[in-house]
């Protein structure tokens, strides 16, 4: 059987090949950035040995900078927002078992570390002020007790116990009565300590910052001592740039489609290869674009644009056969096991999405998609990489998909993906 490493995925918008060297807008590239985007987390609350996740970032230019932390529920609803600083070149590690104790980062700036000791500048980096955080940083720890219980009620889905929001529900409802925290993590460069999130039209004047400096990666582990693994990925860098007025955006949602979150967007349609059966078989986490609701919504109920429509998933094998599979996406980020999630005749090949849900009208809806796979035949080998996009993230225009070597056209463009 013809193996995958001989399948070459041609992109080419509008028939030419294009694969960017450096930054560039409106491609997903690994660069210094000034949002990151974490599209999936996972914290299993009651069993210290069991998932968590570790969010390792980094400034890159050498000059301090504020950042401002936003974890979301599955419904993508703000269930927690605090500020960390970094000095030049500064790399920290926050692992979310932590927050979700009440345990938030201890940074702080100049001002209120004279001593230079909670964050300490190196020879080559520079430390700065900024007023807005005294008082603010360093983080008192732990948080109040009762502030740490709604979160994590908030980001399991149960139902809530303080005012406004006393019997509401901010996330989807377990099964099987599991305490499993899941969401995603948005890191955003800003210019001062604000109890803001994204959600609010005001984080857009004058709070969202543009210095695209921070790098950053994530890690989901299972430490031990039974199920020992990990799997590490690059989030998602997105870049800040002066769009035009009605540009699509990261943020769009939530500044009436204007662009003026200054954000690059992400794309909708994606390729993966994958490898199954278990326990070899490739699971993806994937994030999606939701409406843009921010309060939590009746227990029992769903928010207004729940559940999210999904395609069919498309899947092809080293032969190009093709199948389509019923898929359910219904909320922001979630995980799908390709032998076990979905109807799947094949033992390796490529799935096809597209998850452009129609929420959005004049434009796709945004979404990311990772790929990872247990190579358990071959020993405790974890992979996590990130699935290849489909389109130009800011014209939604389609790559042609192609196939070469061993498939009975040749190269040529394959019709189920068209530009």
């Amino acid at each position: 059987m013809k193996r995958l490493a001989h399948l070459v995925l041609a992109l080419a918008l509008c028939g030419s090949a294009s694969t960017p060297a450096a930054a560039v807008l409106c491609a997903v590239d690994q660069v210094p950035a000034a949002t990151l985007l974490v599209p999936f987390f996972e914290v299993d609350i009651d069993d210290f040995n069991s998932t968590t996740t570790l969010v390792e970032f980094m400034e890159t230019s050498g000059a301090a900078v504020l950042t401002h932390w936003t974890l979301w529920t599955d419904w993508g609803i703000p269930a927690l927002t605090f500020d960390v600083y970094l000095t030049g070149h500064d790399v920290q590690t926050v692992n979310v078992r932590d927050l979700l104790n009440g345990n938030l980062p201890r940074t702080a700036s100049t001002g209120q570390d004279p001593g230079n000791f909670i964050s300490p500048r190196g020879p080559r980096s520079t430390d700065v002020n900024y007023p807005s955080c005294n008082g603010v940083l360093p983080p008192t720890n732990p948080m109040p007790a009762l502030l740490v219980d709604e979160m994590r009620r908030r980001l399991t889905g149960k139902p809530l116990v303080l005012d406004p929001y006393a019997g509401k529900c901010a996330g989807s409802p377990r099964a099987n009565g599991d305490n499993i925290a899941r969401g995603y993590i948005t890191i955003d460069v800003v210019n001062g300590c604000t109890l803001l999130d994204p959600t609010e039209p005001s984080y857009y004047t004058g709070t969202l910052g543009n210095a695209n400096v921070l790098i950053g990666d994530a890690f989901l582990a299972s430490p031990g001592p039974s199920f020992n693994t990990a799997y590490g990925y690059p989030v998602v860098h997105l870049e800040a740039a002066t769009l035009p007025p009605g540009s699509r955006s990261f943020y769009g949602r939530y500044v009436g489609g204007t662009g003026s979150d200054g954000r690059e967007p992400l794309p909708s349609t994606f390729v993966a290869p994958f490898d199954g059966p278990s326990p070899d078989a490739t699971q993806l986490m994937i994030w999606r674009e939701s409406g843009a609701a921010d309060t939590p919504v009746d227990c029992g109920t769903q928010p207004a644009w729940a559940p999210l429509p999904t395609k069919p998933i498309e899947l092809l094998d080293e032969q190009t056969q093709e199948v389509k599979a019923s898929l359910s996406l219904p909320i922001a980020t979630d995980i799908v096991d390709l032998a076990a999630d979905v109807t799947n005749p094949f033992g390796r090949g490529l799935a096809v999405l597209d998850l452009d849900h129609g929420g959005f009208a004049g434009r796709p809806a945004q979404a990311f998609v990772w790929r990872r796979s247990s190579l358990g035949s071959v020993g405790p080998l974890e992979t996590a990489v990130a699935a290849t996009p489909l389109e130009d993230l800011c014209t939604g225009s389609r790559f042609f998909l192609m196939f070469h070597d061993g498939f009975e056209q040749a190269l040529a463009p394959w019709s189920g993906v068209t530009p």
